[in-house]
C-alpha cells in the first residue's frame, strides 16, 4: 500500500509543475478529444449494429406471419404440415396458431414462453421484457412480438432477442479493448510527440535564462549573445533566429552606446582639460603678465562656445530619438529657395530644380536635415566654390542632391561618416569647427521618416548627398 501511495506522490510531484506547459495542454486536449470521440463510438456503434440485427429478426417474423396467412390451418395436420415446411430456429422463434374453431397449437416452447407475464417497453409494446426485477440484469430476456387476425385466425409470433444482444456485447466488450489501447497508445504517442515539439522551445527558454544571468554577474565584461539554433521544429528555429536578430541589434546598440558615452566623455574632457589649464596659468601669472589674460580669455570663450555647441548637438540627437513626427504636406521647391536665401553660409547656394515639387516629411525635422548637410558641405568647400540644390522626380520617388566642390570623402570615410563624433583624418585638428554628431543626427532624423541617403562622389571632386524622399 505504500508503494502504491508513493508512486501515486512522485507522479503528482512530477505532473504538477507541468500542468501549465505545451506538452501536458497538448496531451489533455488529445484525451478529452479521444475521450469524445470514444464515447461517441460506444453509444453509435452498438445502437446501429443493433437496430440492423433487430430489424432483420423482424422482416423474419414477418416472412411467417406472411406464410400463415396464406395457410389455411384448421388442424393439427395442417399445423404439422405447416411446421415441416418452414424452417425455424426454435430456441429464437416462437410461433402461436389459434384458429377460428378455438384449435391452439404452439410451436417448440411457444407454449412456455405465450404463458409469462410480460412488461412492455415504454416506447413500443411489440419488445416485451422477461424479468422478474428490473435491476436483475443479468436474466434478462427480450422478446419482439408481432400478432395478426384473418379469418377469425389468431397467429402470433415471438422472437427472442438474446441472440442480437450476445452480438452487441461482443462488440462492445471488442470495441471497448480495442479503444482503451488505442487511448492508452495515444496518450502515449502524443505525449512523445509533444515532448519533442517543445523540449527545443524548453531548451531554447532555459538557455536565455542562462544568458540573462550570466549577463546580470557579468555586466562589465563582454559576452557572446547568441541563443543555440535548433533545426527542428521549423517554428521554434525561425523564433531563435528572431531572437539572436534582436540580440544582435541589442548588442550592437549597447556597444554603440558604450562607445558613444566614451567619445562623449573624451570630447568633454578636452575643452575642459584646456580650459582648467588656461585657469591655472591665469592665476599662476596673471598679475605678472597681465596680457595673457585676454588670450587665455579669448580660449576659454571659444572652447565654451564650442562645449555649448556640443551640449546642443547632444540634446538634438537624443530629441531626433524620442520627438513624435508630424507628416504633412511640403512644399519642397519654396523650402529650399528659402533656405538658400537665408542661410549664413559664405559659399554661394544654387537652386536647380522646378517650382511646386511637393513631398510628404515633417518640416521641422526635414528643414534641419538640410541644414546639417548644407553646413558639412560648407566646411569642406572653398569659398568660392557653390553649394548645388538640385531635385528630381522620377518612379514614384523625389531625389534631392546637396552637391559641393570641397576636398571629397574618401571610401573608407564613407563608411563612418554618420557615425556619432567620426571625423576624417584630414579633419581632426581645430581648424575646422564641429563636435562629430551633425551627420549622426542627420541619419537618425532620416531614418524616422524612411529618407534613404546616399553619399557619392562629385567628380572631378567634391561629393553629393543624395535623399530620397518619400511623396
Amino acid at each position: 500500500m505504500r508503494k502504491v501511495k508513493n508512486f501515486f506522490h512522485n507522479l503528482l510531484a512530477f505532473i504538477r509543475p507541468l500542468k501549465n506547459s505545451s506538452a501536458l495542454i497538448m496531451t489533455r486536449s488529445y484525451f478529452f478529444l479521444l475521450a469524445i470521440i470514444t464515447f461517441s463510438m460506444v453509444i453509435s456503434v452498438p445502437t446501429v449494429l443493433g437496430y440492423q440485427l433487430i430489424r432483420i429478426q423482424v422482416q423474419n417474423a414477418n416472412q411467417y406471419i406472411k406464410s400463415l396467412k396464406k395457410t389455411n390451418i384448421d388442424s393439427a395436420h395442417d399445423w404439422n404440415i405447416w411446421i415441416r415446411n418452414n424452417t425455424f430456429d426454435s430456441d429464437v422463434i416462437f410461433i402461436k396458431a389459434q384458429t377460428n374453431k378455438k384449435k391452439t397449437f404452439y410451436s417448440d416452447g411457444a407454449s412456455h414462453v405465450a404463458s409469462k407475464n410480460y412488461k412492455h417497453l415504454f416506447f413500443s409494446k411489440k419488445y416485451l421484457l422477461d424479468s422478474k426485477n428490473w435491476h436483475d440484469f443479468n436474466h434478462y430476456k427480450l422478446y419482439y412480438t408481432k400478432t395478426v387476425t384473418q379469418y377469425g385466425n389468431h397467429f402470433t409470433v415471438w422472437i427472442n432477442l438474446y441472440k442480437v444482444f450476445n452480438i452487441i456485447k461482443i462488440t462492445l466488450y471488442t470495441l471497448l479493448i480495442i479503444i482503451c489501447l488505442v487511448l492508452i497508445f495515444g496518450v502515449w504517442l502524443i505525449w512523445q510527440l509533444s515532448q519533442r515539439l517543445t523540449t527545443p522551445l524548453s531548451y531554447l527558454s532555459s538557455a536565455t535564462e542562462k544568458k540573462v544571468s550570466l549577463k546580470i554577474k557579468q555586466s562589465n565584461q563582454r559576452m557572446e549573445d547568441r541563443l543555440p539554433e535548433p533545426t527542428s521544429p521549423t517554428e521554434v528555429n525561425e523564433l531563435a533566429v528572431s531572437f539572436n536578430q534582436l540580440l544582435d541589434v541589442i548588442s550592437e546598440k549597447e556597444v554603440r552606446e558604450k562607445q558613444f558615452v566614451s567619445d562623449a566623455s573624451h570630447e568633454l574632457k578636452t575643452p575642459i582639460a584646456a580650459i582648467n589649464g588656461h585657469l591655472k596659468l591665469i592665476k599662476r601669472r596673471g598679475r605678472e603678465h597681465p596680457e595673457i589674460i585676454e588670450n587665455s580669455f579669448d580660449y576659454i570663450s571659444n572652447e565654451t562656445r564650442r562645449m555649448q555647441h556640443l551640449v546642443q548637438n547632444l540634446l538634438d540627437l537624443s530629441h531626433a530619438e524620442r520627438d513624435e513626427l508630424n507628416i504633412t504636406k511640403i512644399n519642397l521647391s519654396e523650402l529650399l529657395v528659402e533656405i538658400s536665401k537665408n542661410v549664413p553660409f559664405p559659399q554661394k547656394i544654387k537652386t536647380k530644380f522646378s517650382s511646386n515639387i511637393y513631398i510628404k516629411a515633417d518640416l521641422d525635422q526635414i528643414h534641419e536635415i538640410i541644414l546639417a548637410i548644407l553646413e558639412n558641405s560648407s566646411k569642406y568647400s572653398p569659398l568660392d566654390c557653390p553649394i548645388i540644390l538640385n531635385i528630381e522626380q522620377n518612379s514614384g520617388k523625389t531625389i534631392m542632391r546637396i552637391i559641393d566642390f570641397g576636398k571629397g570623402i574618401s571610401a573608407n570615410d564613407k563608411k563612418h561618416i554618420f557615425e556619432r563624433f567620426y571625423r576624417a583624418d584630414a579633419s581632426r585638428s581645430n581648424s575646422i569647427p564641429g563636435s562629430g554628431l551633425g551627420l549622426s543626427i542627420v541619419k537618425e532624423l532620416a531614418n524616422r521618416q524612411h529618407i534613404k541617403i546616399n553619399v557619392l562622389d562629385n567628380y572631378p571632386r567634391g561629393t553629393i548627398f543624395e535623399l530620397s524622399l518619400p511623396r
